[in-house]
């Protein structure tokens, strides 16, 4: 709930510059992902993802990858484009 309304007010606020001029900055999607994650699991969405991983045999639980596809991509008002 709390990010939902997160979200409607970057959209209809934009951030804050220091001369008080509002831009509207688009947001990638990997990183509102991680917002989501980082909400849901109180800041411990890496060392849970890393604990599972390692418990399966993986090295890497593959959380920059995926940021790193998903950041290709933004979000404005328009919709989801990609970069």
């Amino acid at each position: 709930m709390k990010l939902e309304k997160g979200i409607k007010r970057f959209f209809k606020n934009g951030y804050k510059m220091a001369a008080g001029h509002k831009t509207k900055k688009p947001m990638k999607l990997g990183d509102l992902v991680e917002k989501i994650i980082r909400t849901i699991t109180f800041g411990y969405g890496k060392t849970i993802a890393k604990s599972v991983a390692k418990l399966f045999g993986y090295e890497d639980c593959g959380c920059d990858k995926r940021q790193e596809k998903l950041n290709k991509y933004i979000i404005t008002k328009d919709g989801i484009k990609k970069l």
